[in-house]
């Protein structure tokens, strides 16, 4: 038994050594390991995908996603954003359709204000459509909720079209089965992709808000993949702990939560959650190509998908429509689901006295691996460096070398949302790529470090994240504690191993069970932090595939000698083949469509007109409308400061009718100047745009009757922070606004009203988009947007 070798005993050979404990193994006995791990890898995905979508015929107190099909097919044929034929079409629809169940339908037309502060206000005209089921003997309602608004530039099957129909469905399910106790509410809401507009109308004014006990969401950010319960209301104790029991296939982590906190995604749930209610979100994320584009179609959707959102809400539904809901909020919990079958959870409150106790274990092992002379403090440090080196050397090349297949193919700017089609593909042959050189780094460090010595370095770091995200971020916490606390079992064997060379084969399977949590808990977040933070946020993926690697350092050593380069050389062969193999199958075409976007802005104070486009740059569409473009920004139609630039070039000027500002009311009291407003749009746009073009400071607000929150006060001489709004779907008789502010100059305004779809320019026609390619996901694409100033 010997210590990590000093720096002057490098010479000396480790493979004949006895200092490093090694599993005596016959060939069957390395295979049979090789594949119980990828057993448990493999099982730790496929058991998380979702169920077998359900036939039409399947019984009739059952979920089918067949029949939720069919309403799917009618809604999703156009895209149907705020103020538009095709999103009123889709509200009779539903309208009708709860009508048909035997429900009541309301539309609450009422004008919505996003009240979250900023120098923006979002506002709209939204129609939400609410209907009860009644149950036998109420407390307090379930309510299902979903938006049926689409983006500008999707058919909206799946965002959230999917949602809309597992509504409808699940109430034709609850109608077949005997009544529940509470009463259930199914809430479609307007204007969610605007800002929130619909559910922030039914918090604020809707009288059946306050009936609500337990809100359930239910939205998408990709095309498939399983339905993940991604976010809770604070408090969550109580919910978590009956979700645990309600829901047949919870996939679903506190990790979840934190990760999507990283994004700048929002949902109705947040609107509710500010309103005090209590609930959970679901969504399915995979194919973030198809969020917001014409790829979000009928014939792409997963079906299995919808069927998991279905056994959710029938579920969730089911349970929660008979038991009490008074309020019950708890301490919140840490959760996971195992295998996507069953959800492990547990108080904040056990958070860190697991910690303590998992850490008092990993020193006391380390305190007895020195008392055995298994470990060093040399050998210790330099198995820490090792785990530091391979984490960051890994996550360096990798994503370098992302940065340069990202740019050798079609530009990151010309795919949807930024990302590709193939990272699926290029997220296995990364991590592969990233084992590969940390297979190296180890192999360098294992020429004069113990295997106790690396394993035990490895788990420092591993403590150290544990602790760390305990502190901060508790809901995290559960990815770095049962692994490590497992790892510390696999440890022990390496250091009390009654022989040096050789473990019993109750050894041997008692390490193996040691890597389950690892890989069970590790690798399905990993695949999460992928499909939530895309390839962009490569490095952290990269990190935590190397902690990986090290926390199964037992294990693999026994497969394969850590010291030896070949491995290293085989995993990198095969992640750059799959890598170069992703860069060239992902390069475009009708089945994987490259993004552009052009819009026509004419300004009715001067009489030009402009082509303009928020691309990086021309291509053979774009180019017919773009002649001798420039890159500039846009004041007439954006912030008069707005920092994004738009290539453009000169248009015809079209006969359009400009929006009007009229001028109601104008007092002063002190230095507080009241104006009162109504703007009208006789192109009856889907949008209204009004921007403050002078210096003035808005104190408040109120659109139609409804206050806002008062913006933030601009910073000094910053004229990006100047206030506008932006209103949706207006309505015939216009909108009234009223404003209190301070200006010592003319108040000066410029209200730019968008229609969805180019003009018609006399004596010009231009080319459709060619089947390779489709709108950018932008507010303004393909739209007209026309401009007026006014000074009062």
């Amino acid at each position: 038994m010997t210590q990590a070798y000093a720096p002057a005993e490098t010479e000396k050979s480790t493979e004949t050594s006895a200092a490093v404990p090694t599993l005596k193994s016959n060939q069957l006995a390395r295979v049979g390991t090789l594949l119980f791990l990828a057993l448990i890898l493999f099982l730790s995905l496929y058991m998380q995908r979702p169920p077998a979508a359900l036939p039409a015929d399947a019984p009739e107190n059952e979920f089918s996603a067949a029949r939720a099909l069919r309403h799917l097919e009618v809604i999703s044929r156009k895209p149907h954003p705020m103020g538009t034929a095709e999103h009123a079409a889709v509200r009779d629809y539903i309208s009708g359709e709860l009508t048909k169940a035997g429900l009541t339908p309301e539309i609450q037309s009422a004008t919505a204000v996003n009240h979250r502060a900023g120098s923006q206000l979002r506002a709209g005209t939204v129609n939400n459509v609410v209907a009860r089921l009644r149950g036998t003997g109420a407390t307090k309602a379930v309510m299902l909720v979903a938006h049926y608004d689409s983006a500008p530039t999707s058919q909206g099957a799946s965002d959230d079209g999917s949602g809309v129909v597992t509504l409808l469905e699940s109430l034709r399910a609850l109608r077949a089965a005997p009544p529940l106790k509470n009463d259930v509410i199914f809430l479609f809401t307007d204007g969610e992709e605007p800002g929130l507009l619909g559910a922030e109308a039914f918090a604020a004014q809707h009288p059946w808000a306050k009936d609500a006990g337990v809100v359930v969401n239910f939205e998408a950010r990709g095309n498939g993949g399983p339905a993940i319960m991604f976010e809770t209301s604070d408090n969550n104790g109580w919910l978590i702990r009956e979700f645990a029991k309600a829901s047949p296939r919870p996939v679903a982590s506190s990790l979840a939560y934190e990760i999507y906190r990283l994004l700048p995604n929002d949902t109705d749930l947040s609107a509710f959650k500010r309103a005090g209610m209590a609930g959970f979100n679901v969504a399915y994320i995979e194919g973030l190509t198809h969020y917001h584009t014409l790829l979000d179609s009928f014939d792409r959707i997963n079906q299995n998908s919808l069927q998991h959102d279905g056994s959710y809400a029938l579920a969730l539904a089911r349970h929660f429509g008979n038991i009490d809901l008074a309020d019950r909020r708890e301490v919140n919990a840490v959760y996971f689901d195992l295998f996507g079958r069953v959800l492990f959870h547990y108080s904040y409150n056990w958070v860190l006295p697991l910690v303590a106790l998992i850490t008092l274990l990993f020193v006391g092992l380390v305190v007895m691996g020195f008392r055995r002379k298994r470990l060093t403090a040399a050998g210790l440090g330099l198995g820490f460096l090792a785990q530091l080196v391979s984490a960051a050397v890994s996550a360096g090349i990798v994503t370098l070398l992302w940065r340069v297949v990202s740019g050798f193919g079609a530009r990151p700017e010309s795919l949807p949302n930024g990302t590709t089609y193939n990272g699926g593909l290029y997220l296995i042959g990364f991590v592969v790529l990233a084992l590969a050189i940390t297979s190296a780094v180890y192999a360098a460090f294992h020429r004069r470090v113990s295997l106790q010595n690396l394993t035990a370095g490895a788990g420092v770091w591993w403590v150290l994240l544990m602790i760390v995200t305990a502190l901060y971020v508790p809901g995290a916490s559960f990815i770095f504690m049962w692994p490590l606390l497992f790892g510390l079992a696999a440890l022990a064997v390496l250091i009390f191993a009654e022989k040096e060379r050789e473990f019993s084969p109750l050894s041997l399977l008692l390490v193996n069970l040691c890597a389950i949590p690892a890989l069970v808990l590790v690798v399905p977040n990993l695949y999460l932090i992928f499909h939530g933070l895309t390839l962009s946020f490569v490095a952290p993926l990269i990190v935590l595939t190397a902690l990986l690697f090290g926390l199964l350092l037992p294990q693999l050593s026994f497969i394969a000698s850590l010291r030896k380069w070949r491995p290293a050389a085989v995993l990198a062969v095969v992640g750059l083949v799959l890598i170069l193999t992703a860069t060239f199958t992902g390069r475009g075409g009708p089945s994987r469509p490259k993004v552009n976007s052009i819009f026509y802005g004419l300004n009715a104070d001067t009489g030009n007109a402009v082509w303009a486009s928020a691309d990086g740059g021309q291509d053979e569409w774009t180019r017919q409308f773009l002649t001798d473009a420039k890159r500039a920004p846009l004041p007439d139609f954006f912030q008069s400061a707005a920092p994004m630039a738009f290539l453009q070039s000169a248009a015809p000027a079209t006969q359009l009718t400009p929006p009007e500002i009229s001028l109601l009311d104008d007092t002063t009291s002190g230095d507080v100047r009241t104006v009162r407003l109504r703007l009208n749009s006789a192109r009856q746009a889907s949008v209204l745009s009004l921007f403050v073009d002078s210096r003035a400071e808005v104190q408040s607000v109120t659109v139609n009757g409804q206050r806002a929150e008062a913006p933030r006060p601009p910073a000094a001489q910053n004229q990006q922070a100047r206030w506008s709004m932006r209103f949706y779907a207006p309505p015939a008789e216009g909108v009234e606004l009223t404003a209190e502010l301070k200006t010592s100059e003319p108040l000066a305004l410029r209200v730019v009203d968008q229609t969805y779809g180019l003009p018609e320019i006399q004596n010009q026609a231009f080319r459709t988009r060619p089947a390779e390619m489709i709108p950018r996901p932008l507010p303004f694409t393909d739209s007209t947007l026309v401009s007026k100033s006014y000074k009062f």
